[in-house]
């Protein structure tokens, strides 16, 4: 049987062991598939951890109690519904102040502890175990179905010591702050509903507190506001008397007063007297002002004039016109005068004795103009004297005008009293109006009694328990196992060291897989060694799958040696106990019996593994390497598979000289010549050298990797020694692969065996 090298693409270059840049780089991408199986092939530890996941999910959900959740929706103020504005506003409190501010007020009501206590006093929930203060220790138990005597610690205190009032008291007081917990008030959002939920270990229970919340809550407000108005009541009643009570006593006074005096309380004239003092009073007051702005107007003026001050600067002479007109002229006057002295005043001509007539002309027009101003000052202030005596004797005439219109009514103190408790009587008849139509609304909102808020989702027996949500819980459960147990799986692929899959050989050494070995069982039977079991079952079951994988090897390297002109396999490992030996044997005697002319040389000299089985203390090839024996001396023939065998021969100390002598190179020569395939068995090449020595000696290379237990880096290391001679590589068998789970990477395997890597 003659052997062509692999194609060149599938071979790595002399100085590197391992795929090129490119079947690298494609090795680095994310392959999905990989992933997918990768996972399925650990599913039964997926399943263990999510089905312990899920159990333990139940034994904690069966620890937990259920808890049920009853709501009640209560509609607080209907803006569709409401009546008339005044009405209503007497009807609901919350007219006109809806607000967050209020609805969360009302939400801090209905979970208050007053009234709390009133729902407990309502349901007698402290005498319910499940409003109790309790530990969760006590709970647990309870849960359990553990009796409460091997648990539970009764005080020290007998029934007898304790105060009744006080122990049901303290009862109270805990199942309140306990029901608070079970209680739950929110808003609806964007609306005037508050939602009230309760929660209980007991549907029924549920129903029932959130029933009890929503109706005291109900019948707190009404109480309130009845409460309210009794108080307002009581007030406006008392402020009604008290105010009628005044209202007797001012008609009395008024009525006193009157006949005391002899005023006339009735008639037109009367009120056109009363009138016309009003007027007159008015008047009088207005006057009194004027006289006093009059006089300090003049004072003021008069103080200027005594002081020799600038009269000028008196506001109402600084108002004249007239005054402020001839205060321009002096000024033009003067500017002129000034400006003749400045043109005449330093010049001998023959105008120098028309000077002092210009100067004087200038003089006396100033002089005038003083005179002028002086006159209309005077004339101002006359008219001062004149304005405030025109006022003063105004006053008089309206104070005489005054005592004129009350002669004939009496004293004017009199009068003006008379006035005032007649006008303190009308304001307390409006008032006693106002308190008594506030009185009579009370009365008609009492008769109309029209509750602010109603109930319009009643409280319902809940189908469910609303906590522990078990679906909930189991499916997150589920998911979080799933997720974990996933990960788990993927973790344990990536750090597993065995290769199990010929992608892997191929992505990671550049080396194709030229077959795949099933594993049938270990172990002597009936039929002696293990070598004898496997060769049996190839010679015996020519269609099993095991021969069928054998075969396949054969082929598939009979298929890339067409021209058949090398004819030397080498059968290698990295490691010992990886079915090398195995191997050779089964690939010799399937040549054999499709009838080739086939010879097995056991080179690995330190195992012998093919000597044992075949010939014990046969001489052998260390015979022929140290010339104490021929070829076919030593060569015998196996009479089942027709397979010729050179064994090992006796024992040496320098088993690797031996193999690359020169000697050796004419042996394999001689057995090329006579045979047409010659498989050497060496021995592995991470242990010893042997391997290396005839490496250079052989046509092909063939490695042997056990299936699922070699490690990469070992299977790297034994392809990195082969590197000079990574040419001759053949390829790679996977030894003892388990079929089934070989399902899971991808394979399938049909009739006889054939393996479909994705």
């Amino acid at each position: 049987m003659d052997f062509l090298p692999p194609e060149k693409t599938a071979v790595p270059p002399w100085n590197a062991v391992g795929p090129p840049l490119a079947e690298v780089a494609q090795t680095s991408q994310v392959d999905i598939w990989s992933i997918v199986l990768a996972v399925l092939r650990r599913w039964k530890l997926v399943a263990i951890i999510t089905l312990s996941s899920l159990v333990v999910t139940y034994g904690v959900l069966k620890a937990v109690p259920s808890t049920y959740k009853s709501t009640v929706e209560i509609l607080v103020f209907d803006p569709e519904g409401r009546m008339d504005e005044s009405i209503q506003k007497q009807l609901s409190p919350f007219v006109n102040m809806i607000d967050d501010a209020t609805m969360n007020t009302e939400l801090q009501i209905i979970t208050s502890k007053s009234l709390m206590l009133r729902v407990v006093k309502k349901l007698g929930l402290y005498n319910d175990s499940e409003f109790l203060p309790q530990n969760r220790l006590s709970l647990l138990l309870e849960r359990f179905g553990v009796p409460k005597r091997w648990w539970s610690e009764e005080s020290g205190q007998t029934a007898e010591q304790r105060d009744p009032s006080e122990l049901r008291a303290k009862q109270i007081d805990d199942a309140a702050e306990a029901l608070q917990e079970h209680i739950q008030a929110e808003r609806m959002p964007y609306s005037y509903i508050l939602s009230i939920s309760a929660t209980a270990r007991s549907p029924i229970t549920a129903q029932r507190l959130a029933a009890a919340v929503a109706d005291e809550y109900l019948a707190s407000q009404k109480e309130a506001r009845e409460h309210a108005l009794r108080q307002v009541t009581e007030w406006l009643k008392v402020r009604l008397e008290n105010l009628h009570s005044h209202i007797l006593e001012t008609e009395a006074s008024i009525e006193k007063l009157t006949v005391k005096q002899g005023f006339v309380d009735a008639g037109v004239s009367e009120k056109q007297i009363a009138q016309q003092i009003s007027e007159v009073n008015t008047q009088l007051i207005t006057a009194r002002g004027q006289v006093q702005e009059k006089r300090a107007q003049l004072d003021q003026a008069l103080q200027v004039v005594a002081h020799h001050g600038d009269v000028l600067n008196i506001p109402e002479v600084m108002a004249s016109p007239i005054v402020t007109k001839l205060r321009e002229q002096r000024s033009e006057w003067s500017w002129r005068a000034q400006q003749l002295r400045r043109k005449f005043g330093g010049v001998n001509n023959v105008l120098e004795l028309d000077r002092p007539n210009a100067a004087k002309l200038a003089d006396a027009e100033l002089a005038n103009i003083s005179l002028q101003i002086s006159a209309e000052v005077n004339h101002i202030l006359g008219n001062m004297r004149n304005s405030y005596q025109t006022a003063v004797r105004r006053e008089q005439l309206l104070e005489a005008n005054l005592r004129s219109l009350t002669a004939s009514r009496g004293n004017l103190a009199d009068y003006v009293k008379l006035q005032q408790l007649r006008r303190v009587a009308d304001a307390d008849r409006k008032l006693y109006d106002g308190y008594l139509s506030q009185l009579n609304e009370i009365s008609t909102r009492r008769m109309l009694q029209a509750d602010s808020a109603r109930i319009i989702w009643p409280a319902a027996l809940p189908r469910g328990p609303s906590s522990p949500r078990k679906k909930r819980y189991f499916a997150f459960a589920g998911i979080l196992a799933l997720g974990g147990g996933l990960s788990l799986a993927f973790l344990l692929e990536l750090i597993r060291s065995g290769i199990k899959t010929s992608v892997e050989v191929e992505r990671s050494f550049g080396f194709p897989v030229v077959g795949i070995i099933p594993f049938l069982g270990s172990g002597k039977d009936r039929r002696g060694s293990p070598h004898d079991k496997l060769l049996s079952t190839v010679l015996d079951t020519p269609l099993s799958q095991f021969s069928e994988a054998v075969r396949a090897v054969r082929i598939h390297l009979q298929r890339s040696n067409p021209d058949r002109t090398q004819k030397v396999l080498l059968i290698t490992s990295s490691l010992p106990g990886e079915g090398k030996s195995t191997i050779a044997k089964l690939l010799a005697a399937s040549s054999a019996v499709a009838g080739q002319k086939t010879v097995l040389v056991d080179c690995d000299l330190h195992h012998r593994q093919i000597s044992a089985a075949a010939a014990k203390k046969q001489p052998g090839l260390v015979e022929v390497l140290t010339g104490k024996a021929r070829i076919e001396d030593v060569t015998i023939k196996d009479p089942t598979s027709e397979t010729f065998i050179i064994p090992a021969g006796s024992k040496v100390g320098n088993p690797a000289d031996l193999l690359i002598s020169q000697r050796m190179h004419e042996l394999i020569g001689q057995l090329r010549a006579h045979y047409d395939l010659v498989v050497l068995d060496t021995s592995p090449l991470l242990a010893v050298v042997d391997a290396l020595a005839l490496a250079t000696m052989v046509d092909k290379i063939l490695m042997i990797v056990e299936w699922s237990r070699t490690s990469r880096a070992s299977v790297s290391e034994a392809f990195k020694a082969l590197s000079p001679e990574a040419h001759r590589i053949a390829g790679v068998v996977l030894n003892r692969a388990d079929l089934s789970q070989m399902q899971g990477y991808g394979y399938i395997s049909g009739y006889g065996y054939g393996h479909i890597d994705r």
